[in-house]
């Protein structure tokens, strides 16, 4: 049994009943802990106790379904481990709620299934692949694809890659293509980070006859529990979903694939807060299957597995430009300075020209940043993001009041930018609402449609031909046949937040804008307004470079930040707070900011400690954190404790 404290995050002995004698490692089963019944997942079986005093006998079996096989209990540990949380914790993320209505229900499906089948021919269990027109495309552009699939059939390779998708790709049909290499027993994951991306993957599995279920959090407890159940028994070989299905006890899984590995929808909120690029990264060590990172714009994450040789990269064979991108112009001082004073406003007139030329020949994209960012701050004159010089966090000035830095407390009574010496910072500042007011005065004939944010989502059927759409990041609808123009605003704005990664998450955010768009040779234009000469911007000009990012990595490496190290961070009390920093035994080269007050309203708690070190010393540090939450809880010390290994957004 695993107990829901800290300290009680260990297996316990119980005695097995002679009634009950058929209970198996995996089983759900109740048990009585501390005066009261309990449910509880058995680990494994011995013939002997480790201990001379007489055990507790199990109560009853929940469930006869063994809802954890060996390889993911191992999973959950090695998860556990690395997030400094409990086995517990990640046990209720592997393994949904019970849900009795669904149990009953599956099982008279399972007896009507095999009162059918009596009598009648075998037939094999329904195919995780299936006949694709173009099953060859993708093997035959990306060099080694073919070779990475017959591994992933078995063998003692286990292969691990990534692909990074021109725009005039797509990742469904790159699915379809994997999913045909495949044996008809092969189990396979994929994942998508948004319901909408999974909804879309569904209709084209559901168009060429490929069995499937779906996890996600969207689903009720019933819903949730049928699929996990059917994909238990092995009805269903092939699982989509969010990042709740990288859990899925899919048999004899051959294949996990991840698309847009860096979106943020991968971090799960729940304790211990595993990404589900890692639990899938150590479900395939785990259970020796194949891994496949697919996304638009190269990814820091893959990057730096890529060098490290934990993955290989397949390239692409060279093509043409003109039949593979878009036409990418960025609003340079050129432009600008030929349309004079309105050249340097959000909306500039060049804008208004794409926009209308774009509208004669189909749907034109208008893409906002996202509104709630954290407050940032730049030079007025240059505008470089202003940065702590300690801990390279992002400052800003709360409230209006004194500039300083939410990592380290350093605080700035008169900063001078660390580029061009100006005192003087402005905010970044955003306007959706702003936006479509505008465009529609300007295009009063157009069909305005605005997706995200409170305006709700804009499906893919809503747009059509001479349609206009403002939209966020994440809320782009994708029409039939793509864009015809689109055009990127506020540039600025999404470079400037709070983030040391805002350059690569807008690399990111505007590839998937660039792939929405149609090819050059079919007059598919998209136009960035922003600071031309920054190197996220230019990056995006280049075709199959990688220079940006490497260079984001080796600055990162200099500067003390993810993925070259790891972060943690501890949110709470302030006392229990700084009793977690007088316990810690840290090992050397850790920096420890804190505690510092918390003055965020999106984080509930008084202060927060942050650590960091190289990567190589990670776990030794995660480890000691570890240790400290367990005798706090062992000695009901008081105040509250939060642990979170990777926080995002705290540089």
């Amino acid at each position: 049994m695993l107990g829901t404290l800290a300290h009680l995050d260990r297996p316990f002995e119980y005695a097995v009943p002679a009634a009950l004698d058929a209970v198996e490692p995996g089983m759900r089963v109740r048990v009585r802990f501390s005066g009261r019944e309990h449910e509880a997942l058995v680990r494994a079986r011995y013939e002997r106790p480790d201990t001379t005093r007489p055990l507790a006998p199990l109560v009853s079996v929940v469930s006869e379904d063994v809802l954890l096989s060996e390889h993911m209990f191992r999973v959950c540990e090695d998860v556990a481990q690395r997030y400094a949380g409990s086995l517990s914790d990640v046990l209720r993320l592997a393994v949904p709620a019970r849900s009795a209505g669904a149990e009953k229900a599956h099982r008279a499906r399972m007896e009507r299934h095999a009162r059918e089948k009596s009598g009648a021919p075998d037939k094999k269990t329904a195919s995780t692949g299936a006949a694709n027109p173009q099953c060859e495309k993708y093997r035959s552009k990306f060099a080694g694809l073919g070779a990475f699939l017959e591994h992933s059939r078995g063998g003692d390779r286990t292969p691990r890659a990534s692909i990074v998708l021109d725009p005039v790709d797509s990742w469904i049909e790159l699915v379809l293509e994997c999913l045909s290499g495949l044996e008809d027993d092969a189990g396979a994951i994929i994942l998508a980070s948004d319901q909408r991306d999974v909804d879309r993957l569904a209709k084209a599995l559901t168009a060429h006859a490929i069995d499937h279920v779906q996890f996600g959090s969207a689903q009720g407890p019933h819903a949730r529990y049928t699929a996990f159940l059917s994909t238990l028994q092995g009805r269903s070989r092939l699982v989509i979903g969010t990042r709740s299905a990288v859990f899925a006890p899919v048999a004899n899984l051959r294949m996990i694939l991840v698309w847009d590995p860096d979106d943020d929808l991968y971090e799960e909120p729940r304790a211990p807060y595993p990404h589900a690029r890692t639990v899938a990264l150590t479900r395939s060590f785990h259970e020796n299957c194949s891994l496949l990172f697919v996304s638009r714009a190269p990814s820091e994450f893959a990057r730096y597995l890529t060098l490290a040789g934990t993955l290989a990269a397949l390239e692409p064979v060279p093509a043409a430009h003109a039949h593979t991108h878009p036409r990418i112009e960025l609003m340079d001082a050129y432009l600008r300075e030929r349309e004079g004073a309105s050249g340097f406003s959000r909306l500039p007139s060049h804008a208004h020209a794409v926009i209308r030329r774009g509208l004669a020949e189909g749907p034109v994209l208008v893409h906002v940043p996202r509104a709630g960012y954290a407050p940032a701050l730049a030079c007025r004159f240059c505008g470089t993001k202003a940065t702590c010089v300690h801990c390279h966090a992002t400052l800003a000035a709360p409230g209006r009041g004194e500039l300083s830095c939410s990592v380290c407390s350093r605080r700035y009574g008169h900063y001078r930018c660390q580029e061009c010496g100006g005192a003087d910072l402005r905010p970044i500042v955003l306007g959706q609402e702003r936006t479509a007011a505008d465009l529609k005065r300007s295009f009063p004939n157009a069909t305005l449609h605005v997706s995200g944010g409170a305006s709700g989502i804009v499906e893919d059927s809503d747009v059509r031909d001479g349609d206009l759409v403002i939209a966020t990041p994440g809320a782009e609808p994708q029409p039939e046949g793509g864009y015809a123009a689109s055009v990127i605003i506020d540039a600025a704005a999404s470079l400037g937040r709070a983030a040391y990664n805002a350059d690569c998450e807008t690399i990111r955010r505007y590839s998937h804008v660039i792939g929405q768009t149609r090819t050059f040779d079919k007059g598919g234009q998209v136009l960035i307004v922003g600071p031309d000469q920054h190197p996220a911007l230019r990056s995006l000009v280049l075709v199959r470079s990688n220079a940006f990012i490497d260079r984001v990595l080796e600055e990162r490496a200099e500067l003390g930040l993810p993925p070259a190290f790891k972060v943690l961070e501890v949110r709470g009390d302030r006392t229990a707070c700084t009793d977690f920093l007088e316990r810690i035994d840290a090992p050397r080269g850790v920096d420890i900011f804190g505690p510092t007050e918390v003055e965020s309203s999106t984080i509930d708690a008084e202060a927060r400690v942050v650590l960091r070190c190289p990567v190589k010393h990670a776990p030794a540090l995660v480890e000691a954190a570890r240790a400290v939450m367990l005798v706090r809880s062992a000695k009901k010390h008081p105040g509250s404790l939060r642990l979170q290994v990777d926080p995002p957004h705290v540089f």
